[in-house]
Protein backbone atom coordinates (compact mmCIF):
# COMPACT_ATOMS: atom_id res chain seq x y z
CA UNK A 1 0.00 0.00 0.00
CA UNK A 2 2.88 2.43 0.83
CA UNK A 3 4.62 1.75 -2.23
CA UNK A 4 1.31 2.16 -4.12
CA UNK A 5 1.27 5.57 -2.44
CA UNK A 6 4.94 6.18 -3.27
CA UNK A 7 4.46 5.40 -7.37
CA UNK A 8 0.92 7.59 -7.32
CA UNK A 9 3.26 10.45 -6.23
CA UNK A 10 5.62 9.75 -8.28
CA UNK A 11 3.17 9.60 -11.32
CA UNK A 12 1.74 13.32 -9.82
CA UNK A 13 5.31 14.58 -10.04
CA UNK A 14 5.71 13.62 -13.44
CA UNK A 15 2.48 15.00 -15.00
CA UNK A 16 2.83 17.77 -13.06
CA UNK A 17 6.15 18.22 -15.29
CA UNK A 18 4.79 17.21 -17.88
CA UNK A 19 2.33 19.71 -17.65
CA UNK A 20 4.24 22.55 -16.18
CA UNK A 21 6.52 22.47 -19.50
CA UNK A 22 3.88 22.53 -21.79
CA UNK A 23 2.37 25.56 -19.89
CA UNK A 24 5.52 27.05 -20.75
CA UNK A 25 5.79 26.20 -24.13
CA UNK A 26 4.98 28.46 -26.84
CA UNK A 27 4.06 27.78 -30.30
CA UNK A 28 6.42 28.62 -33.11
CA UNK A 29 7.26 32.48 -33.06
CA UNK A 30 6.28 34.97 -35.61
CA UNK A 31 6.57 38.53 -35.61
CA UNK A 32 3.78 40.52 -33.61
CA UNK A 33 2.19 37.04 -32.39
CA UNK A 34 1.25 36.60 -28.40
CA UNK A 35 3.92 35.39 -26.47
CA UNK A 36 3.92 34.12 -22.21
CA UNK A 37 7.57 35.16 -20.83
CA UNK A 38 9.03 38.77 -21.36
CA UNK A 39 12.82 38.42 -22.57
CA UNK A 40 12.49 35.33 -23.90
CA UNK A 41 13.77 34.16 -27.24
CA UNK A 42 12.99 31.48 -30.03
CA UNK A 43 14.41 30.83 -33.29
CA UNK A 44 11.84 29.70 -36.00
CA UNK A 45 12.58 29.22 -39.54
CA UNK A 46 16.19 31.18 -39.24
CA UNK A 47 14.87 33.93 -37.36
CA UNK A 48 15.24 34.90 -34.16
CA UNK A 49 12.20 36.59 -32.16
CA UNK A 50 12.14 38.25 -28.45
CA UNK A 51 9.17 38.33 -26.57
CA UNK A 52 8.82 42.47 -26.43
CA UNK A 53 6.20 44.14 -24.14
CA UNK A 54 3.96 46.03 -26.80
CA UNK A 55 1.20 48.12 -24.91
CA UNK A 56 -0.04 45.89 -22.40
CA UNK A 57 0.43 42.65 -24.27
CA UNK A 58 3.54 40.54 -24.75
CA UNK A 59 4.68 39.77 -28.25
CA UNK A 60 6.98 38.08 -30.14
CA UNK A 61 9.17 40.86 -32.22
CA UNK A 62 11.94 39.77 -34.95
CA UNK A 63 15.13 40.84 -33.83
CA UNK A 64 17.10 42.36 -37.16
CA UNK A 65 18.89 39.10 -39.16
CA UNK A 66 22.79 39.16 -38.79
CA UNK A 67 24.18 38.26 -42.55
CA UNK A 68 27.53 37.42 -43.01
CA UNK A 69 29.35 40.11 -44.99
CA UNK A 70 29.59 37.93 -48.05
CA UNK A 71 26.00 37.22 -48.01
CA UNK A 72 25.72 41.06 -47.51
CA UNK A 73 27.10 41.81 -50.78
CA UNK A 74 25.51 39.05 -52.14
CA UNK A 75 21.98 40.20 -51.59
CA UNK A 76 22.44 44.03 -51.50
CA UNK A 77 24.29 44.32 -54.29
CA UNK A 78 24.19 48.09 -56.07
CA UNK A 79 25.18 49.41 -58.63
CA UNK A 80 27.54 52.34 -57.73
CA UNK A 81 25.51 55.85 -57.75
CA UNK A 82 26.41 58.35 -60.65
CA UNK A 83 26.46 61.19 -58.46
CA UNK A 84 28.57 62.04 -55.34
CA UNK A 85 26.34 62.45 -52.47
CA UNK A 86 27.18 65.85 -52.38
CA UNK A 87 25.49 66.76 -55.68
CA UNK A 88 22.06 65.90 -54.24
CA UNK A 89 22.34 68.26 -51.25
CA UNK A 90 19.81 71.22 -52.84
CA UNK A 91 20.67 74.90 -52.06
CA UNK A 92 18.36 76.70 -49.54
CA UNK A 93 15.84 78.61 -51.47
CA UNK A 94 13.33 79.68 -49.11
CA UNK A 95 12.85 83.25 -48.72
CA UNK A 96 11.38 83.56 -45.33
CA UNK A 97 12.46 81.13 -42.32
CA UNK A 98 9.31 81.32 -39.77
CA UNK A 99 11.86 79.45 -37.48
CA UNK A 100 14.98 81.34 -37.71
CA UNK A 101 18.05 80.67 -39.47
CA UNK A 102 19.34 78.47 -36.96
CA UNK A 103 17.46 75.36 -37.94
CA UNK A 104 18.30 74.03 -41.15
CA UNK A 105 16.27 72.01 -43.86
CA UNK A 106 19.64 70.90 -46.06
CA UNK A 107 23.13 70.39 -45.53
CA UNK A 108 24.71 71.97 -43.51
CA UNK A 109 23.07 71.78 -40.03
CA UNK A 110 25.06 73.94 -37.04
CA UNK A 111 24.18 72.77 -34.12
CA UNK A 112 23.65 75.32 -31.68
CA UNK A 113 24.85 75.44 -27.86
CA UNK A 114 27.09 73.48 -27.26
CA UNK A 115 25.74 70.44 -29.31
CA UNK A 116 28.08 68.78 -31.79
CA UNK A 117 27.24 67.07 -35.16
CA UNK A 118 30.28 64.38 -34.79
CA UNK A 119 31.80 63.68 -31.51
CA UNK A 120 30.52 62.48 -28.26
CA UNK A 121 28.13 64.63 -26.04
CA UNK A 122 27.45 64.06 -22.03
CA UNK A 123 23.79 64.17 -21.06
CA UNK A 124 22.98 64.16 -17.23
CA UNK A 125 19.23 62.48 -16.62
CA UNK A 126 17.97 63.50 -13.80
CA UNK A 127 14.18 61.95 -12.29
CA UNK A 128 12.31 64.84 -10.99
CA UNK A 129 9.03 64.43 -8.45
CA UNK A 130 7.51 66.74 -6.57
CA UNK A 131 5.68 67.12 -2.73
CA UNK A 132 2.69 66.96 -4.55
CA UNK A 133 3.60 63.97 -6.90
CA UNK A 134 5.59 61.52 -5.63
CA UNK A 135 7.79 59.07 -7.96
CA UNK A 136 7.57 55.14 -7.81
CA UNK A 137 9.96 52.67 -7.50
CA UNK A 138 8.86 50.34 -10.09
CA UNK A 139 8.21 53.59 -12.46
CA UNK A 140 12.25 54.23 -12.06
CA UNK A 141 13.16 51.26 -13.61
CA UNK A 142 10.87 51.32 -15.99
CA UNK A 143 12.04 54.97 -17.15
CA UNK A 144 15.54 53.93 -17.00
CA UNK A 145 15.40 51.29 -19.16
CA UNK A 146 13.47 53.41 -21.55
CA UNK A 147 15.71 56.46 -21.75
CA UNK A 148 18.44 54.18 -22.78
CA UNK A 149 17.35 53.37 -26.05
CA UNK A 150 17.89 57.62 -27.23
CA UNK A 151 21.74 56.45 -26.70
CA UNK A 152 20.76 53.52 -29.25
CA UNK A 153 19.36 55.27 -31.44
CA UNK A 154 21.60 58.39 -32.08
CA UNK A 155 24.58 55.70 -32.17
CA UNK A 156 22.60 54.30 -35.46
CA UNK A 157 20.57 57.22 -37.21
CA UNK A 158 23.58 59.36 -36.62
CA UNK A 159 25.64 56.26 -38.20
CA UNK A 160 28.20 56.47 -35.40
CA UNK A 161 29.12 60.27 -36.16
CA UNK A 162 27.19 61.07 -32.45
CA UNK A 163 27.73 59.15 -29.39
CA UNK A 164 25.56 60.12 -26.53
CA UNK A 165 26.92 59.40 -23.02
CA UNK A 166 24.11 59.57 -20.71
CA UNK A 167 24.71 60.24 -16.77
CA UNK A 168 21.77 58.73 -15.33
CA UNK A 169 20.67 59.20 -11.34
CA UNK A 170 19.50 55.98 -9.73
CA UNK A 171 16.83 57.96 -7.64
CA UNK A 172 13.99 59.93 -7.34
CA UNK A 173 15.26 63.59 -6.40
CA UNK A 174 12.28 66.06 -4.79
CA UNK A 175 11.84 69.85 -6.14
CA UNK A 176 11.76 72.33 -3.46
CA UNK A 177 8.02 73.27 -4.94
CA UNK A 178 4.97 71.67 -5.90
CA UNK A 179 4.20 70.98 -9.44
CA UNK A 180 2.33 73.49 -10.49
CA UNK A 181 5.20 75.95 -9.93
CA UNK A 182 7.25 74.00 -13.18
CA UNK A 183 4.15 74.48 -15.18
CA UNK A 184 5.99 75.74 -18.73
CA UNK A 185 3.82 77.65 -20.94
CA UNK A 186 4.41 77.09 -24.74
CA UNK A 187 4.70 80.09 -26.51
CA UNK A 188 1.38 81.31 -27.89
CA UNK A 189 -0.33 79.23 -25.44
CA UNK A 190 -2.77 80.50 -23.09
CA UNK A 191 -2.10 80.30 -19.07
CA UNK A 192 -0.12 81.64 -16.35
CA UNK A 193 3.32 80.18 -16.13
CA UNK A 194 4.42 80.58 -12.16
CA UNK A 195 8.25 81.29 -12.38
CA UNK A 196 10.56 82.03 -15.49
CA UNK A 197 12.26 79.62 -17.42
CA UNK A 198 15.47 80.51 -16.15
CA UNK A 199 14.79 79.47 -12.51
CA UNK A 200 12.90 76.67 -14.31
CA UNK A 201 16.01 75.53 -16.13
CA UNK A 202 17.77 76.43 -12.94
CA UNK A 203 16.40 74.03 -10.39
CA UNK A 204 16.34 70.95 -12.66
CA UNK A 205 19.90 71.55 -13.10
CA UNK A 206 20.62 71.82 -9.28
CA UNK A 207 18.46 68.70 -8.48
CA UNK A 208 20.57 66.69 -11.75
CA UNK A 209 23.85 67.98 -10.11
CA UNK A 210 22.57 66.89 -6.91
CA UNK A 211 22.31 62.79 -7.97
CA UNK A 212 24.74 62.53 -10.96
CA UNK A 213 27.89 64.33 -12.28
CA UNK A 214 27.05 67.47 -14.49
CA UNK A 215 30.67 68.65 -15.30
CA UNK A 216 30.91 69.18 -18.78
CA UNK A 217 27.22 68.07 -19.98
CA UNK A 218 25.78 69.34 -23.34
CA UNK A 219 22.26 68.89 -21.43
CA UNK A 220 20.01 68.11 -18.89
CA UNK A 221 17.00 65.51 -19.01
CA UNK A 222 14.36 65.94 -16.58
CA UNK A 223 11.85 63.00 -16.47
CA UNK A 224 8.86 63.37 -14.04
CA UNK A 225 6.71 61.03 -12.69
CA UNK A 226 3.67 59.47 -14.91
CA UNK A 227 1.01 60.67 -11.95
CA UNK A 228 1.62 64.73 -13.36
CA UNK A 229 -0.97 66.70 -14.80
CA UNK A 230 -0.11 69.92 -13.53
CA UNK A 231 2.69 69.96 -16.06
CA UNK A 232 1.32 69.32 -19.66
CA UNK A 233 4.01 69.84 -22.30
CA UNK A 234 7.62 69.24 -21.84
CA UNK A 235 9.68 71.93 -20.75
CA UNK A 236 12.32 73.25 -23.63
CA UNK A 237 15.68 75.69 -22.50
CA UNK A 238 17.68 75.96 -25.54
CA UNK A 239 21.04 77.71 -23.43
CA UNK A 240 23.88 76.21 -22.62
CA UNK A 241 24.10 73.56 -20.98
CA UNK A 242 20.12 72.79 -22.37
CA UNK A 243 17.16 71.65 -20.11
CA UNK A 244 14.52 69.44 -21.38
CA UNK A 245 11.68 67.87 -19.31
CA UNK A 246 8.38 65.78 -20.15
CA UNK A 247 5.21 66.34 -19.62
CA UNK A 248 1.81 64.66 -18.78
CA UNK A 249 1.14 65.08 -22.84
CA UNK A 250 3.51 62.47 -23.38
CA UNK A 251 2.23 59.94 -20.71
CA UNK A 252 -1.43 60.43 -22.31
CA UNK A 253 -0.21 59.92 -25.87
CA UNK A 254 1.73 56.52 -24.46
CA UNK A 255 4.64 57.74 -26.37
CA UNK A 256 8.30 56.30 -24.99
CA UNK A 257 10.02 59.21 -23.08
CA UNK A 258 13.02 58.92 -25.13
CA UNK A 259 11.86 59.40 -28.55
CA UNK A 260 10.65 63.18 -26.75
CA UNK A 261 14.31 63.83 -25.96
CA UNK A 262 15.47 62.35 -28.71
CA UNK A 263 13.26 65.25 -30.92
CA UNK A 264 13.94 68.02 -28.62
CA UNK A 265 17.20 67.47 -29.22
CA UNK A 266 17.79 67.08 -32.71
CA UNK A 267 16.62 71.11 -33.07
CA UNK A 268 19.75 71.92 -31.19
CA UNK A 269 21.63 69.65 -33.75
CA UNK A 270 20.48 72.35 -35.77
CA UNK A 271 18.06 70.72 -38.11
CA UNK A 272 14.10 72.26 -38.93
CA UNK A 273 12.71 68.17 -38.94
CA UNK A 274 8.94 68.89 -38.64
CA UNK A 275 8.65 67.39 -42.12
CA UNK A 276 7.24 65.64 -44.74
CA UNK A 277 4.39 65.54 -42.21
CA UNK A 278 3.15 61.72 -41.17
CA UNK A 279 2.19 60.81 -38.44
CA UNK A 280 3.30 57.84 -38.63
CA UNK A 281 7.00 57.98 -39.74
CA UNK A 282 9.82 59.88 -38.38
CA UNK A 283 9.89 60.79 -34.40
CA UNK A 284 11.59 64.11 -36.06
CA UNK A 285 8.13 65.17 -37.76
CA UNK A 286 6.01 63.52 -34.98
CA UNK A 287 7.70 63.14 -31.27
CA UNK A 288 5.19 60.25 -30.90
CA UNK A 289 5.71 58.34 -34.30
CA UNK A 290 5.55 54.66 -34.00
CA UNK A 291 7.63 54.87 -37.14
CA UNK A 292 10.38 56.44 -34.48
CA UNK A 293 13.11 56.82 -37.40
CA UNK A 294 15.22 59.97 -39.51
CA UNK A 295 14.01 60.15 -43.01
CA UNK A 296 17.08 60.30 -45.44
CA UNK A 297 16.94 63.92 -46.25
CA UNK A 298 16.87 65.22 -42.08
CA UNK A 299 20.01 62.58 -41.58
CA UNK A 300 21.45 64.33 -44.97
CA UNK A 301 21.01 67.50 -43.52
CA UNK A 302 22.66 66.63 -40.00
CA UNK A 303 25.62 65.12 -42.03
CA UNK A 304 25.01 61.84 -40.62
CA UNK A 305 24.46 59.97 -44.34
CA UNK A 306 27.31 57.90 -45.88
CA UNK A 307 27.83 57.97 -49.28
CA UNK A 308 27.23 54.15 -49.49
CA UNK A 309 23.90 55.06 -48.14
CA UNK A 310 22.70 56.90 -51.56
CA UNK A 311 21.95 56.78 -54.80
CA UNK A 312 22.15 60.12 -56.63
CA UNK A 313 20.55 60.66 -60.03
CA UNK A 314 20.07 63.69 -61.93
CA UNK A 315 16.71 63.41 -63.51
CA UNK A 316 17.99 64.46 -66.93
CA UNK A 317 21.27 61.96 -66.92
CA UNK A 318 18.99 59.65 -65.16
CA UNK A 319 18.99 55.90 -66.88
CA UNK A 320 16.88 52.39 -66.04
CA UNK A 321 18.72 51.24 -63.02
CA UNK A 322 17.63 48.31 -60.19
CA UNK A 323 18.12 48.68 -56.32
CA UNK A 324 17.92 46.89 -53.55
CA UNK A 325 16.90 48.94 -50.42
CA UNK A 326 17.24 48.70 -46.87
CA UNK A 327 14.22 49.56 -44.35
CA UNK A 328 15.16 52.98 -42.31
CA UNK A 329 13.55 51.27 -39.71
CA UNK A 330 15.83 48.72 -39.89
CA UNK A 331 19.86 48.45 -38.57
CA UNK A 332 21.07 47.34 -41.63
CA UNK A 333 23.89 47.96 -42.95
CA UNK A 334 23.13 49.25 -47.09
CA UNK A 335 21.59 51.70 -49.54
CA UNK A 336 18.65 53.61 -47.69
CA UNK A 337 17.65 55.85 -50.27
CA UNK A 338 17.33 56.57 -53.77
CA UNK A 339 17.45 60.37 -54.24
CA UNK A 340 16.76 61.59 -57.88
CA UNK A 341 17.65 65.66 -58.47
CA UNK A 342 15.14 67.35 -60.23
CA UNK A 343 16.73 70.75 -59.76
CA UNK A 344 18.70 73.22 -57.29
CA UNK A 345 16.29 73.47 -55.05
CA UNK A 346 13.92 70.25 -55.91
CA UNK A 347 14.16 66.18 -55.38
CA UNK A 348 12.24 62.81 -55.32
CA UNK A 349 13.76 60.57 -52.01
CA UNK A 350 12.77 57.02 -52.43
CA UNK A 351 12.91 54.37 -49.01
CA UNK A 352 12.33 50.84 -48.18
CA UNK A 353 9.97 50.66 -44.89
CA UNK A 354 9.50 47.27 -42.76
CA UNK A 355 7.82 46.42 -38.91
CA UNK A 356 11.46 46.26 -37.44
CA UNK A 357 13.56 47.83 -34.29
CA UNK A 358 12.78 51.21 -34.88
CA UNK A 359 8.85 50.62 -35.40
CA UNK A 360 7.80 47.88 -33.01
CA UNK A 361 4.59 49.87 -32.75
CA UNK A 362 3.61 49.44 -36.33
CA UNK A 363 0.82 46.78 -37.42
CA UNK A 364 2.47 43.48 -38.13
CA UNK A 365 3.15 42.88 -41.71
CA UNK A 366 3.77 47.06 -42.74
CA UNK A 367 5.69 46.75 -45.23
CA UNK A 368 6.63 49.12 -48.90
CA UNK A 369 8.37 51.73 -50.23
CA UNK A 370 7.66 55.41 -49.84
CA UNK A 371 8.27 58.41 -52.26
CA UNK A 372 9.26 61.81 -50.57
CA UNK A 373 9.41 65.62 -52.80
CA UNK A 374 11.93 68.01 -51.33
CA UNK A 375 11.01 71.62 -52.44
CA UNK A 376 13.58 74.28 -50.32
CA UNK A 377 11.56 77.04 -51.62
CA UNK A 378 9.04 75.79 -49.02
CA UNK A 379 9.60 77.16 -45.13
CA UNK A 380 8.27 74.00 -42.84
CA UNK A 381 6.09 75.53 -40.40
CA UNK A 382 4.46 73.19 -37.45
CA UNK A 383 1.30 74.86 -37.14
CA UNK A 384 0.22 76.61 -40.64
CA UNK A 385 1.04 72.94 -42.59
CA UNK A 386 3.49 74.42 -44.82
CA UNK A 387 6.52 71.77 -45.34
CA UNK A 388 9.81 71.34 -47.29
CA UNK A 389 8.83 67.64 -48.19
CA UNK A 390 6.13 66.00 -48.74
CA UNK A 391 4.84 62.21 -49.35
CA UNK A 392 3.47 61.52 -52.48
CA UNK A 393 3.58 58.00 -50.74
CA UNK A 394 1.76 57.33 -48.89
CA UNK A 395 -0.63 60.38 -49.50
CA UNK A 396 -2.42 60.73 -45.99
CA UNK A 397 -0.78 62.18 -43.12
CA UNK A 398 -1.97 59.68 -41.03
CA UNK A 399 -1.26 56.43 -43.82
CA UNK A 400 1.06 53.40 -43.97
CA UNK A 401 -0.42 53.10 -47.67
CA UNK A 402 3.05 52.42 -49.33
CA UNK A 403 4.14 51.08 -52.73
CA UNK A 404 4.15 47.27 -52.99
CA UNK A 405 5.19 44.61 -55.06
CA UNK A 406 3.88 45.13 -58.75
CA UNK A 407 2.95 48.72 -58.23
CA UNK A 408 4.26 52.24 -59.59
CA UNK A 409 4.30 55.54 -59.24
CA UNK A 410 4.79 58.65 -61.79
CA UNK A 411 5.88 61.74 -60.87
CA UNK A 412 8.17 64.43 -62.88
CA UNK A 413 8.71 62.49 -65.49
CA UNK A 414 9.87 59.22 -63.08
CA UNK A 415 8.59 56.32 -62.92
CA UNK A 416 9.67 53.91 -59.55
CA UNK A 417 8.74 50.87 -59.20
CA UNK A 418 8.78 48.00 -56.73
CA UNK A 419 10.09 45.03 -58.73
CA UNK A 420 10.61 42.71 -56.05
CA UNK A 421 10.26 42.11 -52.00
CA UNK A 422 11.26 40.09 -48.73
CA UNK A 423 13.61 40.85 -46.34
CA UNK A 424 14.07 44.20 -48.63
CA UNK A 425 12.51 46.03 -51.27
CA UNK A 426 13.88 45.95 -54.93
CA UNK A 427 13.10 48.75 -56.73
CA UNK A 428 13.23 50.26 -60.47
CA UNK A 429 13.88 54.06 -61.23
CA UNK A 430 13.62 54.92 -65.14
CA UNK A 431 12.15 57.47 -67.11
CA UNK A 432 8.62 58.21 -67.34
CA UNK A 433 7.47 57.60 -70.82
Amino acid sequence: MIQAKKFVGVMTICLTSVFAFGASFTSAASNGGECVKLGVTQKTKGMTYSCTRLGKSLRWVRKPAVIAPSMTSLLLSNPTSPEPLSNCRLIDARSTKAAGDWQAITYPATPSNGFINSGVMDVAVVFVDFPDVPGGSSELREHIAEIKKAADWYSWFSQGNVKYNLRIADRWVRAPKTSENYFWLHPGKPGVQLQSDIDIAATYRSLAGSVVDTSGVTTVWAVLPMAITAIDEGFAYRAFPGVFSIGSDSYKAQTPIWQHFVHETLHSHGALGHSPKNAQIGLFWNTGSAGATLNSWDAMTLGWMKQENVYCVEADRMAAQLMTLVPIEREQAGLRSVIVKLSEYEALVVESHRKDKWSERWPVGTTGVSVMRIDTRLDTVWDLGSSTGKYLIPAREHSLDFLKVGQSFTTDGVKISVVQSGDNDQVKIERAG
